[in-house]
């Protein structure tokens, strides 16, 4: 079976439930019955893992800084972390939850950020198994009772297109690491599955489209297309990689950050972008600020793909965001 063709079956499993679900609301209207068979989940604890594309830096007064664009309140320009939210606080924001790291009206933190910066797949303290061994020191482990946030893989994906551009690895050799590496979250995924979790997992976006990748490119050409051929491969199987016979839409969502970054990157003018090849700070993230003096111009950060070299603006955010939420609220879980 190619990878292809198991997507396609996938994707049929998983919309099924959905269908299913809204069968029977028709059926229970028609029989005078006005509510689904399905009860919304909701969960005791949002406990989100992966690299910074999800992290919130603490700041040490609950106003923390995010690896994209901060948001600055009006009228005293001052940082706001609840403004340009990233995509996990979005979600925290469907369950009421939020992040110690941002919770400026001192509420009761049900959301855990155990994601890294600068996190891999497997590195050893700062990856998947490291952010869960901190999960079950700091909070108790994964029960059935929480929603898990999976977003991982761009920090490996940009590694390997670096060693193909430095020669050291072959392109061969990259896909068979890349296709490995998504087995290994996909187990992962599994494992946190079997608890009885539910979890939102958030494919990597396509680093091949990033001002890093691009800029080694114009070294090497033709190694853009070749890093979006990883993205593809570590995507593909992370997501046949989890178990159809055991989880569907019941158990996860899947939301498709490579699908949105594709997108905005080939068909920028549908978002309201102007550039989609350049990163808009000029300020070393998390530090970059929505205000004229920490970009590189004065520019709307709304029309940019990218905040720097290898991570993306809260426009970009904003739509994934959007597939989350999505999946939170309609998913049958």
């Amino acid at each position: 079976m190619t990878v292809f063709s198991e997507l396609h079956r996938r994707g049929r499993r998983l919309a099924a439930p959905v269908l299913l679900s809204a069968l029977v609301a028709g059926l229970l209207a028609a029989c005078g019955g006005g509510t689904s068979q399905i009860e919304a989940f909701q969960p005791a604890r949002l406990i989100v893992l992966g690299d910074e594309h999800s992290v919130i830096v603490d700041d040490g007064a609950a106003n923390g800084r995010k690896y994209s664009i901060n948001g600055l309140e009006a009228t005293t320009q001052t940082r706001d972390c609840l403004l340009l939210p990233n995509w996990a606080q979005s979600l925290a924001t469907v369950y009421g939850f939020v992040f110690a790291e941002c919770n400026k009206a001192a509420a009761v933190p049900k959301a855990f950020m155990r994601a890294k910066v600068g996190a891999t797949v497997e590195h050893p303290t700062l990856g998947l198994a490291a952010q869960l061994a901190e999960q079950t020191a700091l909070g108790g482990a994964v029960t059935s009772a929480d929603m898990v946030g999976v977003m991982i893989g761009a920090n490996d994906l940009l590694s390997l297109a670096d060693r193909m551009q430095a020669g050291t690895l072959t392109q061969d050799a990259a896909v068979a690491e890349a296709r490995r590496l998504g087995t290994v979250v996909a187990e992962r995924v599994n494992q946190l599955l079997a608890t009885g979790a539910r979890a939102m997992v958030v494919t990597a976006p396509d680093m091949g489209y990033s001002p890093h990748v691009l800029a080694l490119d114009r070294l090497t050409p033709g190694l853009a297309e070749r890093a979006r051929t990883l993205t593809f491969e570590f995507n593909a199987t992370l997501r046949t990689g989890i178990d159809p016979a055991r989880f569907d839409g019941r158990n996860y969502g899947l939301v498709l950050a490579d699908d949105v970054v594709q997108s905005m990157a080939r068909l920028p003018a549908i978002y309201g972008l102007s550039n989609v090849v350049d990163g808009v700070c000029q300020k070393v993230l998390p530090d970059c600020n929505a205000i004229a003096a920490d970009l590189i111009g004065d520019v709307s950060i709304s029309s940019y793909l990218w905040a720097d070299a290898r991570h993306m603006t809260p426009t970009v955010h904003a739509q994934i965001a959007t597939q989350a939420v999505s999946r939170a609220q309609n998913n049958p879980f």
